[in-house]
């Protein structure tokens, strides 16, 4: 969900091509002009106003830089369910993810906004546990409400863009608001996702899409995914564990988005079970896989730990170009969390009785947008072809 900003000057639409460029617009022609930061956050939300408060304090604070809103920006701002956290790439640029989990245990919005900026202009963490220091982050008390940065703090930013200090580091680096260390990367896939919060026995990673497994010898995925050499079984971790199986064969659906592997021997794990039926419009359901976080395509490898999303079923309608008979229309949740690139044949289920059951295959799109999480998503509905499914495999185990 995107809101374009309309500039209204000649110069602000130039600072705009250069933001996207990857360059910073200075103003004026002194040797200290202030530059000029944009920032996107169209996709925030209800956060936008935390965003919009935040670069107001940096621009009170700062006399070196100024924060201004732009689509596209120098900083691009996302929400999903995981810990706030900022990836920087170089002075003044990055992305900032503005994290439920925080927010859920009760710290300030406009500090972590404030606090994740912060980030992007050159601060590292300092956890010092007190309310004064902005980059305190998550060691000061979750009541601590300030989200002004410190006069040390505001001082060394004047001083990062200003060029009299340099910085650590001309490397991507990753700050988590909650202290865990990062490897530089922000583990993208599901946009708006959190890490898997249990091993499903039936997930399989499927050289660059996700699938699950059906039977001891059989997996399903979608039709556009490539036929791989093998598989990964039983594991959320793309790289270890689990059990790699050769693929011997591949059957694709002769009208929908699915496909299934045959593998070359059994495995050990336990399948999903396909239920003779997907659920009606509003069933709660679960979407897992290894696709990116970050919403355009290319934005960010694969992740090495499958992440999952809580959504629902909605109706047809939301979905354009649904074949209704066979696929199943998924709510893109809070408008900003959705399946992305590398989700591709992933696992949607449901519970049934306490135990998941594998309703649906990820598709595509639903919106013809190929930014990811802007609309629903569209799922092969496996208990429509059930049948099809049971025929091709030589008997599914029982619903």
């Amino acid at each position: 969900m995107i809101r374009r900003h309309l500039l209204r000057t000649v110069g602000a639409v130039a600072a705009v091509v250069l933001s996207a460029a990857g360059m910073l617009a200075a103003t004026g022609t002194s040797a200290s002009a202030v530059r000029t930061v944009y920032y996107d956050a169209s996709r925030t939300g209800e956060f936008r106003t935390n965003f919009d408060q935040a670069a107001q304090i940096w621009n009170s604070k700062v006399s070196t830089v100024r924060l201004l809103p732009a689509t596209p920006g120098n900083i691009t701002i996302y929400v999903d369910n995981g810990w706030p956290r900022a990836q920087t790439t170089s002075l003044g640029n990055g992305r900032v993810w503005m994290g439920w989990e925080a927010v859920n245990q009760g710290y300030n919005r406009t500090r972590i906004a404030t606090h994740e900026i912060g980030h992007i202009l050159g601060l590292p963490d300092k956890r010092t546990g007190l309310c004064t220091d902005l980059m305190s982050g998550s060691s000061a008390p979750v009541s601590c409400t300030n989200a002004n940065p410190s006069a040390a703090e505001a001082s060394r930013v004047n001083s990062l863009f200003a060029g009299s200090l340099a910085t650590e580091s001309t490397t991507e680096k990753t700050y988590v608001w909650n202290g865990e260390e990062a490897d530089g990367d922000i583990t993208p896939n599901i946009v708006g996702g959190v890490t898997a919060s249990e091993n499903y026995s039936f997930l399989v990673y499927s050289s660059g899409c996700t699938a699950s497994l059906i039977k001891a010898n059989w997996v399903v995925t979608a039709k556009h995914c490539p036929t791989p050499a093998s598989v990964r079984v039983g594991s959320t971790n793309r790289t270890s564990g689990g059990t790699v199986a050769s693929v011997s064969r591949a059957v694709s659906h002769p009208s929908i988005d699915v496909k299934l592997f045959q593998l070359a021997s059994s495995v050990s794990y336990a399948p999903a079970t396909i239920p003779t039926t997907s659920g009606a419009v509003g069933t709660a359901t679960r979407i897992i896989g290894w696709g990116q976080t970050c919403p355009t395509s290319g934005c960010g490898s694969a992740p090495t730990v499958a992440r999952e999303l809580d959504t629902s079923i909605v109706a047809d309608s939301r979905c354009s170009g649904i074949n209704a008979t066979y696929e199943i229309c998924t709510n893109n949740t809070g408008g900003v969390a959705g399946a992305c690139y590398g989700d591709s044949g992933g696992p949607q289920v449901r519970k049934v009785s306490g135990v998941w059951n594998l309703i649906g295959a990820t598709s595509r799109a639903g919106n013809n947008n190929s930014t990811c999480a802007t609309g629903p998503s569209i799922y092969g509905d496996l208990p429509s072809i059930r049948s099809w499914i049971n025929t091709q495999v030589g008997g599914l185990p029982v619903a």
